[in-house]
């Protein structure tokens, strides 16, 4: 060990300086404190031991600056010498940083095994420090890795968010509104609302099973595919001559060309459930097919109906069978459409809202303006779950016919 002695007896210093060489320690000396403390400041010690009583700073005064300074360095272990032996002196000692104590005179034996208790100690102190450190530069090394995890995922919801509708379309015949709210960064969820042609309007929602960065990636990559209108692989028009002329795929037929596309994978069990429709701006039909998701909710002069889904969900049967449905809407009906994680948020009792509580929600707010009945939905179920941040991500879209 780098031990400091300070001891202003010049007998006894050399004394104690001999017996360190002895035992194997490399030593420094001072005869006070003031100059105990500048080698303090030049070196690396292990071990301070310091006479109580000197001129000038005292050995207390010598332990109290050690001490301030001690922040961030490997703990140095106190030894005072000293003649006095009262509780209070003990006390006084303790307070001032000293770890233990040698009586003068001091005996040789004593001396030496108080030595080697300090030297267990201060292996372990340095073992602990060690420890520390590489701990300080692991978990350096994984903030680091976190804050470049959060910046890509965060570059990721941008990208993915660049897929949702940036305004609603313009139309005499019907207003559109939506809410997206993403439980974390990414998410499973994706809609819009896309504009077929000067008489169509195509509108899809889509939940992926689970959450994080693999739903994000099919939602992504179906908003890529569903928001593509040009090309042999447009999956909502066909192209019917080479003079660009196209028509419109059935709801029924797109949903039946991503079961094909996306089948279920046993490994990772990832499906998704898809509402994909087609508004007629001209008779205010809308010819939808649900494949395995929540059909839309319906509101008419304030009273709301429900249509429920129609299994099976995109990839869960390779041959599956998908059916179309029609709503003839009147001016001033209201279509709202929703994943799951509108109706299955909880309250403190494990109660749901449900999609009756949905539909009374909208009921309520049927007289407010179609952003501003969304923004009510979203709030109450806010609200159902006492203020907890969702569990699932939220997306509503709706659809007002004039």
């Amino acid at each position: 060990m780098r031990i400091l002695v300070a001891e202003d007896d010049r007998a006894t210093r050399l004394r104690i300086l001999s017996m360190f060489k002895d035992w194997g320690h490399e030593t420094e000396a001072a005869a006070d404190g003031e100059e105990a403390w500048a080698l303090f400041q030049e070196g690396e010690f292990d071990l301070v031991v310091t006479d109580w009583l000197m001129p000038g700073m005292d050995g207390l005064e010598l332990l109290r600056k050690i001490r301030t300074c001690g922040e961030g360095n490997d703990y140095v272990y106190a030894i005072v010498l000293t003649s006095r032996s009262e509780t209070r002196d003990v006390v006084a000692g303790i307070e001032a940083g000293a770890d233990d104590f040698v009586c003068k005179p001091f005996d040789k034996d004593e001396l030496r095994v108080r030595i080697k208790a300090a030297a267990r100690i201060i292996e372990v102190e340095h073992a602990l420090a060690e420890q520390n450190r590489r701990l300080a530069a692991a978990n350096n090394v994984l903030v680091e890795a976190n804050r470049r995890m959060k910046e890509s995922l965060q570059a990721a919801a941008k990208i993915q968010q660049s897929f949702l509708p940036e305004y609603p379309p313009e139309s005499a015949a019907a207003k559109f509104a939506w809410v997206y709210e993403p439980c974390d960064e990414l998410a499973g969820d994706t809609l819009n609302i896309v504009p077929l042609d000067e008489d169509h309007v195509g509108i899809y929602i889509i939940d992926v099973s689970g959450h994080g960065v693999p739903a994000a990636l099919l939602s992504v990559h179906l908003s890529r595919i569903l928001t593509r209108l040009h090309g042999t692989d447009a999956l909502l028009r066909r192209p019917v001559s080479g003079n660009g002329e196209y028509e419109l795929r059935a709801p029924a037929e797109v949903a039946s060309s991503l079961n094909q596309r996306f089948t279920y994978d046993e490994e990772t069990e990832q499906y998704f459930t898809v509402l994909y429709g087609i508004l007629d701006l001209k008779t205010l039909e809308f010819r939808y097919t649900s494949a395995g998701h929540p059909g839309p909710l319906v509101v008419s002069d304030g009273q709301g109906s429900l249509n429920k889904a129609h299994p099976p969900a995109v990839g869960f049967l390779p041959d599956g069978k998908f059916t179309e449905q029609t709503l003839q809407c009147a001016a001033g009906d209201r279509l709202y459409f929703y994943t799951d994680g509108i109706y299955e948020v909880t309250n403190r009792e494990g109660e749901e809202l449900g999609q009756d509580g949905v539909c009374r929600i909208l009921e309520d707010a049927s007289r407010a303006p179609l952003e501003e009945s969304l923004r009510t939905l979203q709030n109450a179920a806010r609200a159902w779950q006492d203020g907890r941040p969702f569990q699932d991500d939220l997306s509503l879209i709706a659809v007002e016919v004039r």
